[in-house]
């Protein structure tokens, strides 16, 4: 009886379980504490309570420097 190889049997179900990822909704995959942090972030965008990358990065400085001294 001939068979295909059982290495080749292995590639083929991983290729098909990435395929399944791949093509999959990733959203359905958060979590709540994921979604809820979306959420929030959209709330704040729409609220106008951003910053700047400058701006974050001057507060983490100013955090970092403060509780080193």
């Amino acid at each position: 009886m001939n068979s295909l190889p059982e290495t080749l049997l292995e590639e083929v179900d991983k290729y098909i379980d990435y395929l399944n990822y791949k093509y999959s909704d990733w959203s359905d995959q958060l979590s709540q504490h994921q979604v809820e942090l979306i959420k929030k972030g959209k709330a704040d965008i729409e609220a106008n309570k951003t910053m700047t990358h400058q701006e974050a990065k001057e507060k983490i400085q100013a955090h970092i420097k403060a509780r080193s001294i």
